[in-house]
């Protein structure tokens, strides 16, 4: 899993860049299957082409990325995601790819508005289960929810 990281870490950031420019855009994606490639050309242009259209921090961020490794049970640098998430400086500005293990995770997670360029990743052929048992009459609807997110440039494929 350590040597595709980088790869399944391109990819994401590539669907979400792509689902970030369509909506911009304001255009609808085409019915028929045969306009789907037309469309997409029209849309999607070469760096060069978009010029600096990247918001600065978001390139800032991803020059350099830290991986932090959750595995249950040890192995990895946290045994839980919360301990990992805990581990990001408040006021962070580097990408940081926090790497999780294929098991069950039982944690309620929070990442907080002042630990953004968060990525929580797992394998994606063998993605880790990430649960907690908040109900609405303990919580409340929106406290009950598994992963609560604050934070700005989040990515989650778990």
């Amino acid at each position: 899993m350590v040597a595709k990281l980088p790869e399944v870490y391109a990819e994401i950031c590539m669907v979400l860049l792509f689902a970030l420019i369509v909506l911009s855009q304001g255009t609808q994606i085409p019915a028929q299957r045969s306009q789907v490639n037309s469309w997409f050309a029209s849309i999607i242009k070469p760096a060069k082409q978009r010029g600096r259209t990247v918001d600065p921090d978001v390139a800032k961020a991803e020059a350099n990325p830290k991986i932090i490794k959750v595995k249950k049970g040890g192995g990895g640098d946290f045994d839980t995601i919360t301990k990992a998430i805990a581990s990001v400086p408040i006021g962070n500005n580097k990408r940081v790819i926090i790497s999780i293990a294929p098991g069950v995770y039982k944690e309620k997670i929070t990442i907080d508005r002042n630990k953004p360029f968060i990525t929580l990743m797992g394998n994606p052929k063998n993605m880790p289960n990430v649960t907690f048992d908040g109900t609405t009459k303990k919580y409340g609807t929106v406290d009950s929810a598994t992963i609560i997110a604050f934070s700005s440039y989040l990515l989650i494929s778990i």
